[in-house]
């Protein structure tokens, strides 16, 4: 969990600076990290991620 979410924004955000996409595909890729972001906290916090992927 703390190794995954950083991964992902960093990943993320190489991607967006390393293409010369328009606004509107940052934006979406933006909203679904987000969105990816998000689901993995509230998961974790609400004691539905799986036992196997907690350190």
């Amino acid at each position: 969990m703390e190794i995954i979410v950083p991964v992902l924004i960093c990943v993320s955000l190489i991607w967006l600076i390393g293409r010369r996409v328009p606004w509107n595909a940052k934006l979406t890729t933006l909203v679904v990290t987000l969105a990816v972001v998000v689901l993995i906290v509230w998961l974790d916090r609400s004691g539905n991620w799986p036992d196997a992927l907690r350190r």
